[in-house]
């Protein structure tokens, strides 16, 4: 059985990204320092990329994923995703699919986040706007972005209202992708390794798992994504290496996908750890 990596291949923008970010990790009294001297042994997780870091002194050894071995997308497909909504619902394709017929499944996720900077998101992504939810197009296990399996995503359209931070245009509809999401079962196996795969026919009598249609896969306490609602988004621009495809990713897990409602000085968003309203200036730097 060929191995198949659930970590995106690294293109030289995220290996510039990961140097960063270990750079940052090795210096001492940064914040990426700190949490790391608070999570030694945890994993870290930097735009969809599980890395394990261990530190000596100032020393730091980088864990990068293996990715040898990598499917191929005219074997596997490159639109690996749950089918459309029905007509009649045509901007959420989970709406289209029996509650009964998917089995949820949430995985923890260890990320470098500091909790004590309200402005540790806007500094760190590229890319800080308010969006429109226009659609979920569905779920998928196989990213058309780096040619790879990947952990369950979500896929849309958004729609950009405002700008904070970045070249995004207002009024420009983009195509994001957002770790979790609800994908078939089948589509799930093919996206395991070979040993993940045998774990799970281990806990089901050595058989891969019969009856279940559908799997939801989520992280831990991460803000799930609703059509019609906006958010304030930090996002990521990936592009495919020949140019085909563009998405933008959300980023930062529930400290950094705020809901967000009102408008001018009346503007605030749902911090979704204590389930309050704040005002948008205590995420947002604004002039």
């Amino acid at each position: 059985m060929t191995n198949k990596p659930d970590s995106p291949q690294f293109t030289p923008a995220r290996s510039a990204a990961i140097e960063a970010l270990v750079t940052a990790v090795a210096q001492r009294g940064t914040p990426e320092n700190r949490h790391l001297q608070n999570t030694r042994g945890k994993r870290i997780l930097l735009s969809g990329v599980v890395i394990a870091l261990a530190v000596s002194g100032a020393a730091v050894a980088l864990q990068m994923p293996s990715t040898e071995n990598p499917p191929s997308a005219a074997d596997h497909g490159m639109n690996q995703q749950v089918e459309q909504a029905a007509p009649g619902n045509p901007h959420d394709a989970y709406a289209a699919i029996p509650i009964d017929q998917i089995q949820d499944s949430e995985s923890d996720a260890d990320f470098m986040w500091d909790a004590s900077d309200p402005y540790y998101g806007y500094d760190t992504y590229p890319i800080v706007a308010r969006v429109h939810i226009d659609s979920i197009d569905g779920g998928r296990t196989y990213s058309p972005i780096f040619d790879q399996y990947t952990f369950p995503q979500t896929i849309g359209k958004m729609t950009v209202q405002a700008v904070y931070k970045g070249d995004v245009k207002p009024g420009a509809q983009l195509i994001y992708n957002k770790g979790g999401g609800i994908v078939s079962f089948d589509d799930y196996w093919k996206s395991l390794n070979p040993q993940q795969q045998d774990k799970f026919a281990h806990l089901n009598g050595g058989q891969k798992p019969t009856g279940v249609q559908y799997i939801k896969k989520t992280y831990s306490e991460d803000a799930e994504i609703t059509v019609g609602k906006d958010y304030i988004a930090l996002l990521l621009p990936q592009q495919h290496k020949d140019g085909t495809a563009e998405e933008y990713s959300i980023q930062g897990f529930q400290y950094g996908f705020r809901e967000v409602k009102g408008s001018g000085a009346a503007t605030t968003i749902l911090n979704n750890e204590t389930k309050t309203w704040e005002s948008l200036g205590s995420f947002v730097r604004l002039p």
